[in-house]
């Protein structure tokens, strides 16, 4: 046997159990939840708050967007054809820039019905606003960062496993 070997064989009681640490931690840890992963993608972090939809440069807000820490995103808001306010809670996933949401719940006036998903490419991420590219049609829109304080919600959505959560007023 050369020295080498000797050195391995007196390693391998230490290597087997530090591999064996993060299993057994994982196996022996008391069962939870485990944390989402969209909550940890550094743009869903980058992006956590409230933004408006607007289009006089974030002046004024026809809907809002808030991503929360729990990879959920919050939409709200009022169309100029549609007199009644719309609401939705979506989860987020992402993959690189891509951003996807798949509808929870939403009004039956929101544009996309609970289990239908969207994505879009998170061209820009700022201090005062953020701009994606939609997939379909290439556009570009821009939302604006807002206080929470500046969220005016109409309706009121319930969100499983946490407080009802109210949904945004637009104003025009």
């Amino acid at each position: 046997m050369t020295p080498a070997h000797r050195t391995a064989l007196a390693l391998l009681p230490w290597w087997l159990a530090s591999c064996a640490a993060p299993f057994s931690a994982a196996f022996n840890a008391p069962t939870t939840t485990p944390p989402r992963p969209e909550s940890t993608s550094p743009l869903h972090q980058a992006l956590l708050g409230l933004w408006c939809n607007s289009e006089d440069g974030g002046r004024s807000c026809w809907a809002w967007d808030e991503f929360l820490p729990d990879g959920r995103l919050q939409m709200c808001g009022r169309t100029a054809d549609d007199p009644q306010p719309f609401a939705a809670v979506a989860q987020v996933h992402w993959e690189g820039r891509r951003m996807c949401y798949r509808v929870l719940q939403a009004t039956a006036n929101f544009w996309l019905p609970p289990g239908q998903s969207y994505c879009t490419d998170i061209v820009e991420v700022a201090a005062r606003h953020h701009s994606y590219r939609d997939l379909d049609s290439g556009a570009r829109f821009t939302l604006w960062r807002r206080p929470a304080a500046d969220r005016d919600c109409p309706a009121l959505l319930p969100v499983a496993g946490s407080e009802p959560v109210s949904a945004p007023t637009a104003s025009r």
